[in-house]
């Protein structure tokens, strides 16, 4: 018999845009106006990031396109790591995968003529000049890394959004195209078998017990200096499942292998250990069952934001202002330092943004979020 799958809180999926947000867009300018008919546009190409944090926070474009262009069907070009979270996206009608090296022209020349507005919410070059290739006679973008002769409807301006969430600054792409007054919070959908699947992996892992499932996530592509040691990811474990019989359980990509080895090996409790043994689709159902997330600033930190998972989320070198997680169901922890944030991948002085983290601010963090879900 397997766990039913856990009922997750209504999210508010229409918000009115901060004030300081409006009057941003309000500087950005656009090199041309967008004069085609909303009803008469009916294929939409978005070249989506090709990281899964960053196409997390991308969803809300989609969602604004959705209210700009009711009749479209929207087809997304992206990375084979991160086309499966558009799988169940409301108007994406197709996912275009798109490879590395050189067979990526031949999928973009195969798409030329097929789409009526398209936009590059990466800043690379290669993007705009995708679209470019593929023919699209609205093409949207920012105006950066002299891509303007690659694009129709470039916007300037972009500095003036300095400060801001990425959600916002990929929002102000819309500004080409009508612009929004409303926006909807990165939200990933699944199917309810999606949600069940997640349940019985849980179910079937066989750890003693009925308290919480809490996942850990010790891991970070990006590089050490966003990941929070795996000792302490240890004996933050141990400490919940002392306190509140937590079943633990370590998620993460296959190259994070090694990391999640050391938190095994130290926390000297029974765990599940899904790091690189599930697809992203996979860990989705997987998150959507957990009562709390303990995790870097990863991509399944926005994952599991997104997913309305409650999470309590570390940052070292990055900055939480613009890439935290997009939820009110999150903690986020960051101790700047002098030189924060400084985005580096390693750090010549021993983490000290990291190292400020103690295991007893994140227990009592992780304290909070449990004691509000019992």
């Amino acid at each position: 018999m397997t766990d039913a799958p856990k009922e997750k809180p209504r999210r508010v999926t229409d918000l009115p845009l901060p004030p300081e947000v409006r009057q941003r867009f309000q500087q950005l300018q656009v090199s041309r106006r967008f004069t085609r008919d909303p009803e008469v546009v009916r294929r939409i190409l978005v070249r989506v990031p090709n990281w899964v944090g960053d196409a997390v926070m991308s969803l809300p474009v989609l969602a604004g396109l959705q209210r700009l262009f009711p009749l479209a069907g929207f087809t997304v070009l992206a990375a084979p790591r991160v086309a499966p979270l558009f799988a169940t996206q409301p108007g994406v009608t197709e996912i275009i995968r798109y490879p590395s090296g050189r067979g990526k022209w031949q999928v973009l020349w195969e798409q030329r003529g097929r789409f009526d507005v398209a936009l590059a919410l990466p800043n690379s070059m290669e993007s705009a000049l995708g679209l470019w290739l593929v023919g699209v006679p609205s093409r949207v973008g920012y105006n950066t890394d002299a891509r303007r002769l690659f694009l129709k409807e470039a916007v300037s301006g972009s500095e003036a959004l300095a400060g801001l969430h990425t959600v916002f600054y990929l929002l102000g792409l819309l500004k080409a195209l009508g612009g929004v007054a409303t926006f909807t919070p990165p939200t990933l959908y699944l199917e309810p078998e999606e949600e069940a699947m997640g349940a019985q992996v849980l179910s079937e892992a066989g750890l003693p017990g009925q308290g919480p499932w809490v996942g850990l996530s010790p891991g970070a592509a990006y590089g050490p200096a966003k990941r929070w040691e795996p000792a302490r990811f240890a004996a933050l474990g141990r400490e919940l499942v002392r306190e509140f019989g937590a079943r633990l359980v370590l998620l993460g990509a296959d190259d994070e292998r090694p990391v999640a080895d050391e938190v095994t090996e130290q926390l000297q409790v029974p765990v599940v250990d899904l790091v690189g043994r599930t697809s992203l689709r996979q860990a989705l159902g997987v998150m959507s069952q957990l009562h709390l997330l303990v995790t870097n600033d990863s991509g399944l930190m926005h994952a599991a934001a997104a997913l309305s998972v409650p999470l309590v989320a570390l940052f070292g070198s990055t900055d939480p202002v613009a890439t935290g997680p997009f939820t009110s169901r999150a903690t986020v922890i960051h101790h700047p330092q002098p030189c924060s944030p400084c985005f580096k991948r390693t750090c010549e002085t021993g983490y000290p943004c990291l190292t400020a983290i103690s295991v007893d601010e994140v227990a009592a963090a992780a304290r909070a979020w449990l004691q509000e879900g019992s």
